[in-house]
């Protein structure tokens, strides 16, 4: 039986723009162990190519080359052979190349680099390597890039360089990480949509992620995995994270309140209603959102992170959105979703919320003080406007919370300041962390920043990090919605 969603998906599969960059390199003669380094001058994805010649006596045997790409320049710089493997280590991006005729060589593989590293490793004679080119691609189009009216030069920058990361994360879908791990996850989509809403505007490549997760496998709970593959053909991935289920509908409704698009929601809403009644079935016997068995929760990659309150708050959070986006279209559902919320959040209160401490700390987090829980519960509506601020320094400032480790995770503090109208802190906060980035000679944000710590891996081994990953990008929606 065919499946609509996906049929939908493949409607809505965007143009890639292509983008010849020639960078300039010192082009030699060169023999055995002799290399050479080539600036791309920024971030790019693409193809590489070039040509190679012979200088004064035709090469009589295939000429051995061993290919570096890197993201930065440390990654140039990496042994490789060293890595300690966490994630498989062929997402390291490195080649040994034979080639047999002198004349143009074109690398079949796409590549996520900034600088290109070149050694040979056998030649039976001189050669000369020239005309290097780099065939960017994107699905974004940078002629509807949107004009970023901002006079401030320090967040001007920063927004170049989250722009720069989400073009190079939009091809056929909204990748997570051009170099590494390049499917479609349901946390990053929501944060790329958002940006991409006040950059690109691709609505096609937004319709196209949604109708993939809304085509995809539920678990024998009803969440949708969180994540998919589509090329060369669509799979469905083996993870089911709840908070991103609930963040699939949060994406949905994202949708619906930039575009006014109600038929795409009404499409959409079998799949959204299945993940609200998944949700809704996952509600222990106190009311408060649990993970059932077979299921995950991400929220951060912080270690040892208790993560019921900042679930609960999520649900919330998603729960509010949909309502609304339920309200404006006039659907029947409204009120049954709204005593839900109405229901979570007296629990949220009466049973995650200390009194006494004026935090969420309780037995359910195992009395955990975190950034998560606070930040969740602010967005999912659970604490007061003007005792939310207070509270947020305090945990921001406090020595014994748990603090970010990811960009994304950052998002959700931005966007919770913005939500508490502390617009000035939230500039500061963006300057601090992702700032902090481009101080370290970032083109692109990466996958995990930690301060004090560059080396963090969630994968035991910093070589197999993305520098270039989605849900870092979102800077540049601050930047522009509130900001301008």
């Amino acid at each position: 039986m065919e499946n609509l969603y996906l049929k939908k998906a493949e409607q809505n599969l965007p143009e890639i723009k292509e983008k010849v960059i020639k960078p300039y390199a010192m082009t030699n003669a060169m023999s055995k162990g002799d290399g050479i380094l080539i600036d791309l001058g920024n971030h790019y994805v693409g193809y590489f190519s070039f040509n190679l010649d012979y200088v004064d006596v035709y090469i009589d045997a295939p000429v051995r080359l061993y290919v570096k790409f890197g993201e930065n320049a440390r990654e140039i710089g990496d042994d490789f052979s060293a890595y300690e493997e966490g994630l498989c280590m062929s997402w390291l991006q490195e080649e040994i190349i034979n080639i047999d005729f002198p004349g143009e060589y074109k690398m079949p593989r796409r590549y996520a680099a900034r600088y290109i590293y070149i050694k040979v490793v056998a030649s039976p004679k001189k050669l000369v390597l020239s005309d290097f080119s780099f065939k960017a691609v994107s699905s974004a189009d940078e002629d509807r890039l949107r004009a970023c009216d901002i006079s401030d030069e320090e967040l001007k920058k920063i927004d170049s360089v989250a722009v720069n990361t989400l073009k190079n994360c939009m091809h056929r879908i909204f990748e997570d990480g051009p170099k590494r791990d390049r499917r479609l996850w349901t946390g990053d989509l929501r944060l790329e949509a958002l940006t991409n809403y006040y950059t690109f505007n691709n609505l096609s490549l937004v319709r196209r992620c949604l109708y993939l997760f809304a085509a995809s496998d539920t678990n024998d709970k009803g969440f949708i995995p969180g994540f998919v593959y589509e090329n060369p053909k669509f799979v469905s991935g083996n993870w089911f994270l709840v908070d991103y289920a609930l963040l699939f509908v949060a994406s949905a409704c994202d949708y619906y309140n930039h575009t006014g698009d109600k038929e795409t929601f009404n499409e959409l809403y079998p799949a959204i209603e299945s993940q609200m009644e998944a949700a809704h079935r996952a509600l222990g016997t106190d009311g408060i959102m649990s993970v059932p068995k077979g299921c995950d929760v991400f929220i951060d990659w912080c270690r040892g992170l208790e993560k019921t309150t900042s679930l609960h708050g999520v649900y919330l959070y998603t729960l509010k959105l949909f309502v609304n986006v339920l309200e404006n279209i006039g659907h029947g559902d409204r009120d049954v979703y709204a005593e839900r919320y109405n229901a979570a959040l007296e629990c949220a209160v009466s049973i995650l919320y200390n009194e006494e401490k004026k935090a969420f700390v309780n037995s359910s987090d195992n009395y955990q003080y975190s950034v998560h829980s606070l930040v969740w519960m602010i967005l999912g509506g659970a604490v007061r406007e003007d005792e939310a601020r207070a509270m947020l320094a305090d945990v921001l400032n406090s020595p014994d919370s748990v603090k970010p480790f990811t960009p994304y995770m950052h998002h959700y503090v931005v966007e919770a300041m913005v939500s508490l109208s502390m617009n000035e802190n939230a500039k500061a906060y963006i300057k601090n962390y992702w700032g902090d980035m481009i101080s370290l000679g970032a083109d692109t944000f990466y996958e995990v920043y930690v301060p004090g710590d560059p080396d963090f891996s969630p994968y035991k081994d910093r070589m197999i990090n993305s520098m270039c990953h989605a849900w870092s990008c979102t800077p540049a929606y601050f930047i522009r919605k509130y900001f301008n």
